[in-house]
């Protein structure tokens, strides 16, 4: 598993503070040996072990200019701390090699590199058709020992390429192995290189490879649209998804795949920003894998001033929680120059981030997941936003699909003016607090809707959360006015409000949308204070009986928060006349027009804690309930004697050895809460873990598998 027990560990063995890296070192340097590192290939092998390739170039010029460029490559073993020297992987006089692809076989640990020969004097824009020397070739090399050796050149130009082809281009970049192919397993496995090729124009096409890397072949279709250099990620559902960066132009390409990556439709249009250049994504974690959210990390320069899109500057990181329909969250790097990038998770669960500096040296960064995220997220909560990002605040926070929309139609381009000032002040806040606020109302934004990544089916049983931070700040009109309401929505993807509540014009605190309409009264909610709503909605399915029901709570700054809502006496109840089979697909906030309300740190989830009180960093706590009892043991239980390798790590690995056993239940015993799972009785002391197993007829000598 590599979330959340890996966050959940390595915050409890306390994360480097947010904006701290953990490691930033230049790993090829203009100079040491070439005048010139670019366009790089990044990913981290079987062993862990960084393993960077790259064009060493004698000057800025693309293949085909002045001078040969060759093949380099060097690798880190301490976490890229520090890097081996240059190697050569291939040159020869006349030609140069160019556009670095590697990716990783999970199953055997080999290590497949794929990159192109070219002319000198001739690149991609100008080689002829045909498979010959004086046309691009492409060659491909392997390593079985993580990079320490490699196998030699390999002209796989016949395999892979079209006699009717000029150039087909192979990167630069990281490829991905196949392993969510559900409608047909023969694909799992396969090993896969985005490429282009020029007909005419460029167009986007797969090289794969089903045997190991034994034999290559190329897709039977191509992108629909115009593309080059490009990206290709799997989706938990197994389709896959290409982002390409468009020839000639910034706006991205994205194509859709339902069979292996044999061909492409179109997908959704970007919602980056962006300026032309190759950029980088990867699979961070998936929630088939046990894992608490799907994630995809995309990586690319910020522009100047960070944020606009406009030049090579800034790097920077989007997140995907909606399966690359949207990146949001863009959180700033580095400053400075910055180009081509390839980002890749390690077996620590830590990010690496490879990107070209001043066009002439490759730097190697490292980060936290609670870098791009914050700290104090609980596994359980589903969506947050503090309206503190610095890069785009329209487009911050953790676990949504998209931006914030409004009623204005430049709400969007003057978010900053929408989305500033200070946090709202409350005392006896648990959470952390992000810098920054949304005020409604200002600058004639009524209301503020934005779509969630992972809808909530009011069709299916259970228990959600919503809490947000609420101060009224400006009220212009007499009391008792049609105009000083603050509502709440739960829509479904029409508009439809399914769910409702808020505060009324005369101060009154009300439900409703779920049964009758629930009224606490007037001057409930005073002017300048502060106030914590949390609101349970408890979902009970479809059939006879079955209702749904809506309760909240109101805090006031300095009352105290407790750590679950068991016994909390709610401020308002729902009646229990009503059921909905609704799917709620986002959330909107509507001011009335003689107030500004302020809303801050709105969080969604599926308990208290993870919304209201915060969480227990306990790295026992796998499940991230807030608790250590039989679900987490029931985790430890069902994956035992399972074996990660690669970037994989089981749910239950708490103690990060790559494998579940004896330790990894010594931790959850040793952290057991007794009320959590009463049935068990007195629960043994770590030191009797096996005779626990025993007890619970499993058999620890099990013997050890791969995931």
């Amino acid at each position: 598993m590599r979330y959340p027990s890996v966050f959940i560990a390595s915050a409890f063995l306390a994360l480097p503070a947010l904006g701290e890296l953990n490691t930033v070192t230049d790993a090829l340097v203009a100079g040491d040996g070439y005048s010139v590192y670019r366009i790089p290939g990044f990913t981290v092998a079987a062993d862990g072990s960084l393993l960077l390739f790259a064009e060493g170039r004698p000057s800025q010029s693309d293949p085909g200019g002045a001078g040969d460029i060759d093949l380099v490559f060097t690798r880190s073993t301490d976490g890229g701390q520090t890097w081996s020297d240059v190697h050569v992987l291939h040159e020869s006089a006349g030609f140069d090699y160019s556009d670095p692809r590697v990716v990783i076989d999970q199953n055997t640990g080999n290590v497949h590199l794929l990159y192109v020969q070219w002319p000198t004097n001739n690149g991609q824009a100008g080689v002829p058709t045909g498979l010959g020397s004086n046309s691009s070739v492409t060659f491909y090399q392997s390593s079985n020992n993580h990079g320490l050796t490699w196998s030699g050149p390999q002209n796989i130009n016949a395999q892979v390429k079209e006699p009717t082809w000029a150039s087909l281009n192979t990167g630069p970049g990281l490829g991905i192995q196949l392993r969510w192919q559900d409608d047909d397993p023969s694909r799992n496995g396969r090993l896969i290189v985005p490429a282009h090729y020029r007909p005419n124009a460029y167009r986007g096409v797969i090289l794969y490879s089903d045997d190991g890397g034994a034999s290559w072949d190329h897709g039977t279709g191509s992108t629909p649209g115009f593309t080059d250099e490009s990206e290709i990620i799997e989706l938990v559902n197994g389709d896959l998804l290409w982002d390409g960066r468009q020839s000639g132009g910034s706006d991205r390409e994205r194509y859709l795949s339902t069979d292996g990556g044999q061909t492409w439709s179109h997908f959704v249009d970007s919602n980056l920003t962006i300026t032309a250049v190759d950029t980088g994504i990867v699979r961070y974690s998936a929630m088939r894998e046990g894992e608490d959210r799907d994630r995809i990390l995309y990586s690319g320069p910020l522009g100047s001033p960070a944020g606009a899109g406009n030049s090579r500057n800034n790097i920077g990181v989007w997140t995907s929680y909606d399966e690359g329909r949207t990146f949001i969250n863009p959180v700033q790097i580095q400053s400075g120059s910055a180009a081509y990038s390839v980002i890749d998770r390690l077996q620590d669960g830590t990010i690496g981030l490879i990107y070209e500096v001043d066009h002439n040296t490759i730097r190697y960064v490292n980060f936290d997941l609670a870098h791009l995220e914050g700290t104090g997220h609980a596994p359980t909560m589903t969506h947050y936003d503090g309206f503190g990002n610095d890069v785009d605040r329209s487009l911050g926070g953790v676990g949504w699909s998209g931006r914030w929309a409004s009623s204005s139609t430049s709400f969007t381009n003057s978010f900053n003016a929408a989305l500033g000032g200070s946090s709202i002040p409350f005392a006896g806040l648990r959470l952390e607090q992000e810098s920054g606020r949304m005020d409604l109302n200002r600058s004639g934004n009524t209301f503020a809707e934005r779509t969630l990544s992972a809808p909530i089916n009011m069709a299916v049983a259970g228990q959600h959360y919503i809490a947000f931070l609420a101060s009224q700040q400006r009220d212009t009109s007499a009391d008792g006015t049609s105009q000083e309401f603050l509502d709440v929505r739960l829509v479904d993807g029409t508009g439809a409000t399914h769910v409702a509540w808020g505060v009324g014009s005369a101060e009154n605190l009300f439900l409703n949308e779920l049964g009758d309409l629930v009224d606490a009264g007037e001057d409930g909610i005073n002017r300048d204070e502060s106030y914590l709503f949390v609101a349970k909605l408890v979902t009970q399915g479809s059939g006879a009986g079955a209702f749904d029901q809506l309760f909240v709570h109101v805090f006031t700054s300095g009352d105290a928060i407790p750590d679950t809502d068991t016994g909390l006496g709610w401020t308002l109840v729902g009646s229990t006349n009503a059921n909905s089979d609704a799917l709620i697909e986002a959330i909107r906030f509507e001011s009335g027009s003689a107030v500004d309300w302020s809303l801050d740190e709105l969080r969604i989830g599926t308990t208290f804690s993870g919304v209201a009180s915060g969480f227990s960093l306990n790295p026992a706590d796998v499940t991230g309930d807030g608790e250590v009892g039989q679900a987490d043991l029931d985790l430890i239980l069902a994956n035992w004697g399972q074996r990660s390798v690669g970037l994989e790590r089981i749910a239950g690995d708490l103690d990060g050895d790559r494998a579940v056993g004896i330790e990894d239940l010594d931790l959850i015993l040793a952290n057991w809460n007794a009320t959590a799972a009463p049935e068990l009785g007195q629960v043994p002391e770590p030191a009797s873990a096996a005779l626990l197993l025993g007890m619970m007829g499993v058999v620890a000598r099990r013997p050890w598998r791969r995931h």
